[in-house]
């Protein structure tokens, strides 16, 4: 079973599994893009993943099972289209686990503006608590540049014992 390794961000891996599920795209499109990454079971990220598509032309939701039908991931997008808003989610993404330690569960995005050089991130922690035996954290991230807000993603993350 080929994992998930951490030299790319996991939105990066999760989008790499649903490329066929995705056409190319070169600009954002006028309206925010929404990305919604649920990680059920992170450890279970690879290549065998059986992988069910549906999409109704403007949106695409992906989901990836393991041999045993267990549900590992979800992939939703408000685009069916790829491009600068995925850059965008991977810089989101490396952002928070930069600074924040643990096993991701969910990534969600908001993409208003491309990110460009010369855009400030800042992070806070929402919550911590304890969920199905495990501890976890709730942390915002939000991208601006001259007061204007880029890009906006929520992270969740089981943490350590």
């Amino acid at each position: 079973m080929a994992a998930a390794t951490t030299t790319h961000t996991r939105t990066a891996w999760i989008r790499h599994l649903c490329d066929g599920s995705r056409t190319p795209g070169t600009a954002l499109p006028t309206r925010a893009v929404e990305q919604d990454y649920v990680l059920l079971h992170p450890d279970q990220l690879c290549e065998e993943l059986r992988l069910r598509s549906r999409t109704d032309g403007t949106e695409v939701l992906v989901q990836g099972r393991d041999s045993d039908e267990r549900l590992v991931v979800e992939f939703w997008s408000n685009v069916v289209g790829s491009g600068p808003a995925d850059s965008a989610a991977d810089l989101l993404e490396q952002h928070c686990a930069d600074r924040h330690f643990g096993t991701l569960r969910r990534f969600r995005t908001r993409i208003r503006r491309e990110i460009t050089t010369g855009a400030r991130y800042s992070a806070a922690v929402q919550q911590t608590y304890v969920q199905d035996g495990a501890r976890m954290v709730d942390v915002t991230v939000t991208c601006t540049l001259g007061g204007d807000v880029l890009a906006q993603a929520w992270a969740t993350y089981a943490l350590p014992n």
